[in-house]
């Protein structure tokens, strides 16, 4: 019988492997990347356009036209759309990013082929409705009121807007002044220069047959190429910290939003690993040292994280919490006192081999299932990375040392370096 006051030994992770997806390519020249794995008859497509952000030469109009998008075709309204998905149990999800638009379908491999009709039809000709971007207007306008009396959002606002600039795709943020300049000639004009073949990858994951990847050639491999227009030069502005950002949002308000930290790198930077793994240390998961601190020992919050986003041509490191607005200060002073522990001492060996069984669990986990597969090559690829940067980072889990670590922590983490926001 199984003695369940006693905890199971700890079990190394052993190696990894990425299963690597087989490339094809339409009669246009889209690539598709198939990973076909799994019993399920299921099927996870994505299409991914360079049409983020980064490509726009208006503010929002690159989130308003993966938006509007949904509002239809000349053929088929926003209802019917609708519609016509959930009748085949099938979800379609179009999410824009800084630097991509990712136009998500999963249904049963069966309904694909009378699905992709309609999606070919979304991409050859959108409607654009004026009245419905009116709407879409209105919605938005009304949902950034109620999120700016948010102290987390207006800290976060605040804190990319300080590290990027506002000017810049990666740091401004939605204003009454920006919706009001989206006019439906831009976002035609905005599709019609990025959402094309030349500009288009496509993922298709699940139970993947040649029939499928014939099927995509008939409905994606006549969309039309375009001249690749330029992305505009976005210059990352010089930085300028330390600096101390500290607003009253309300004077009713028990809590106070903080976020430290600071500009990092993109993927493809050399420390990029090694840092990932000084992040769990600190506050990378739920047992790291920023939530003993402050939410074991101190009770000072729920929760205390910190993350490292990579974009594909920066990043940005920080330490996100929300704490009691009469311990906001104590709260500022552990979190550094942590910041420094980690560039005096080196953290001994038994943390440094639970923070890396964990972190290698996760990557476990990630690699579960055929859709999460995709995920990881889809990650890489659309970053210009091949499976070795996968490998490289593993690695690195399984060999960091302390000393690294506490290395990392010396070179990045100095607080003359470190943004700080208050929102409270």
């Amino acid at each position: 019988m199984i003695n369940r006051s006693k905890a199971p030994n700890i079990q190394t992770v052993g190696a990894l492997n990425l299963h690597r997806p087989i490339l094809h390519h339409l009669s246009n020249g889209i690539p598709v990347y198939e990973i076909s794995l799994g019993s399920q008859n299921v099927i996870k497509l994505e299409l991914i356009f360079n049409a983020g952000r980064w490509h726009e030469k208006e503010k929002l109009i690159a989130r308003i036209t993966s938006q509007l998008l949904k509002a239809g075709s000349h053929q088929h309204n926003a209802e019917q759309l609708a519609n016509f998905f959930e009748y085949y149990g099938a979800s379609l999800n179009i999410y824009d990013g800084f630097n991509t638009v990712n136009i998500q379908v999963y249904c049963l491999s069966k309904h694909l082929k009378t699905l992709l009709p309609m999606l070919q039809e979304l991409l050859s000709a959108p409607a654009f409705p004026e009245e419905e971007l009116t709407k879409l207007l209105k919605r938005n306008r009304q949902n950034l009121k109620v999120q700016l009396q948010k102290n987390d959002v207006v800290a976060y606002r605040l804190f990319t807007e300080e590290l990027f600039g506002t000017e810049h795709p990666y740091g401004y943020n939605s204003s009454e002044d920006s919706f009001s300049s989206v006019t439906i000639e831009n976002i035609q004009r905005h599709f019609k220069e990025n959402y094309t073949a030349n500009n288009c990858s496509i993922f298709v994951s699940g139970k993947v047959s040649t029939t499928i990847i014939e099927l995509l050639d008939q409905h994606f491999g006549d969309l039309p190429s375009a001249t690749i227009v330029a992305a505009p030069n976005w210059e990352l502005p010089p930085i300028t910290l330390p600096k101390k950002i500290h607003q009253v949002l309300s004077e009713d308000s028990l809590q106070a939003s903080i976020r430290i930290g600071r500009r990092t790198f993109s993927r493809e930077h050399p420390d990029c690993d090694a840092f990932y793994m000084l992040n769990m240390v600190l506050g990378g998961y739920f047992g790291a040292r920023l939530m003993q601190n402050l939410r074991e020992v101190n009770g000072f919050t729920y929760g205390v994280y910190s993350s490292l986003e990579t974009l594909r041509y920066s990043g940005y490191w920080y330490i996100h919490t929300d704490v009691g607005k009469d311990v906001k200060d104590a709260a500022l002073t552990e979190i550094y006192r942590e910041i420094q522990r980690l560039q005096d001492v080196p953290i001994p060996l038994q943390e440094m081999e639970m923070v890396r069984n964990y972190t290698l669990g996760m990557q476990l986990t990630s690699l579960d299932g055929v859709f999460n597969i995709a995920s990881i090559n889809k990650s890489l690829l659309t970053a210009g990375l091949d499976d070795s940067c996968y490998y490289n980072f593993i690695k690195t889990i399984q060999t960091i040392t302390p000393e690294q670590i506490q290395a990392m922590a010396q070179k990045y983490l100095n607080k003359e370096d470190l943004l700080e926001v208050v929102i409270e």
